[in-house]
């Protein structure tokens, strides 16, 4: 039963990624609207590190990796949406 929810999993986070990425690739995105995204996807990892198996170290690690990742993803989508003039 894990394994046929950890596909169900892998292939809705793909299939939003996939619709995120399409978007993207033609909207107009406020900044915001990114803020608001990340905070949005933080709130949802720190969930799933919350309440996974690993070592109460381990999580905390985690967390610090995650915020650092987010933050500069979002710098990098800003970046990427501002050249080319989609950054609202």
């Amino acid at each position: 039963m894990q394994n046929t929810q950890d596909y169900i999993t892998a292939f809705i986070e793909g299939y939003i990624c996939a619709i995120i990425g399409e978007r993207m690739t033609i909207a107009k995105v406020s900044e915001v609207g990114l803020n608001n995204a990340k905070h949005s996807a933080e709130k949802y990892v720190e969930f799933q590190i919350e309440h996974s198996d690993f070592s109460e170290e381990e999580k905390e690690a985690m967390k610090k990796d995650y915020k650092l990742w987010a933050e500069s993803a979002l710098q990098g989508m800003k970046k990427r949406l501002r050249d080319s003039g989609r950054l609202l």
